[in-house]
Parts: C-alpha cells; structure tokens; sequence
C-alpha cells in the first residue's frame, strides 16, 4: 500500500502514481493523518470480468439460436434479432457501464440505440413502418418525460439539461422531414413529440429567464 504526500491519501490498489494529482506515490506509513483511498481497479476488474462473462455466454446463446432458426426455418430469420438485442446489451456493458459515462450520454445513447433495435427488428421480420411511425417519437415523448424527472430531482442544476431538450428538437424535426419525405406515413405522434419538445424549452426559458439565458450563453457562445 502507498500514500500521497501531496494529497494525503492512502492508495489500496498497486498503482505508482496518485490518482488525484498524478504524483509520485510513496510507501505507507510516513503521513500518519492520510485518508484512505478506495481501490478503484477493483471496480474495474470486476466489471471487466462481467463483460468477459457476458461475452462468452451471449456467443454461446446466439450461436444455439442461429441453429434453430435454420433447422426449424419458418421464413422469419428471428435469430437476427436475438443478435442484435445481445449486441446492443454488449455495447451498454462495454461502453457505457465498464467506461463509467455520464449518465446524460448513457440515457440519449440508450435511448438512441434502443430505437435503432426496434428499426432493425421491424425490418429483419418484414417492414410495416410501425418502428418509426411510433417508436421512434414515441422514443422522444418518453426522453422529454426523462429529462423534466431530471430537472425536477437536480432542481439546483437543472439548466444542465437544455442541451438534452434542443436534442429533442432536433430529433423530432429529422422526423418531420421524414414524413416530408414519406417514411413515416402516421404523422400524429411525431407532431405531438415536435409540440411538447418545443414546450418544454420555451417554458425552460421563460421560467428559467437569466439562468436558461446564460446555459445557452455557455453552450453556444451566443
């Protein structure tokens, strides 16, 4: 076990260098008021022992799933969309929980590919559109409802999420070109994920006058 000098902590794990202040560390026991530091790599190689697991066990899964789709063929190739469901778990495990991402990146990111799933999946068992024509805003409607929990809980911080409103804006104007475009051919819950978007960012701003102003101010440079 080492100590910071600097920092004045105890360091449980094996590591040279100060996780605070990157100084050099040296052996316990010559700062007796230090403060101990918990073993971060223990974390780590706990999680990384999940994915490891995760990853054995998902190969292993799919792999038996394939088999029966293709002895048992009915025309649906449903083990695709085993796939990408175990994908899209290895991706949150590896990525978003092993990499510790803040927790704004991992609920859009979540979010994003949870949409992108249910896209692929209405496309692997014959394409009827009802992924985007209610999925995806309904997607938006369920993250706009996310995001007024979030500012109701971290009231004192709540201008942190105007940036996660405007990305809902935007979202819903990409599908609006979609239905421009004919993609999506039931408009009306893309509409109302458009109206409550907007909403929510005007009432930000009104409500939240100076504090909203200057987020924006911070974000933009405007």
């Amino acid at each position: 076990m080492r100590e910071c000098k600097k920092c004045r902590v105890e360091i449980l794990d094996d590591s040279s260098i100060c996780p605070l202040c990157n100084s050099v560390l040296e052996a316990a026991g010559k700062h007796p008021d230090c403060t101990g530091y918990p073993d971060v790599k223990a974390v780590s190689r706990k999680l990384s022992f999940i994915v490891h697991l995760y990853s054995f066990l998902a190969i292993i899964t799919e792999a038996v799933l394939i088999i029966i789709n293709y002895l048992y063929f009915e025309g649906v190739w449903w083990s695709a969309v085993s796939g990408i469901s175990i994908l899209y778990c290895f991706i949150t495990l590896k990525y978003f929980l092993q990499k510790n991402r803040g927790y704004k990146t991992v609920i859009v990111a979540q979010a994003a590919g949870a949409v992108l799933l249910v896209i692929a999946a209405d496309n692997i068992v014959g394409y009827r559109g009802w992924s985007v024509n209610y999925v995806l805003p309904g997607a938006i409607l369920l993250l706009e409802a996310t995001i007024a929990i979030l500012m109701i809980v971290n009231a004192s911080n709540w201008q942190s999420y105007m940036l996660m409103q405007i990305l809902t804006i935007l979202v819903s104007l990409f599908c609006v070109l979609l239905w421009k475009i004919q993609v999506i051919k039931s408009p009306i819950l893309t509409f109302i994920a458009l109206a409550v978007s907007l909403c929510m960012l005007l009432g930000t701003m009104i409500f939240g006058e100076r504090r909203a102003k200057a987020e924006l101010k911070r974000r933009f440079h405007v």
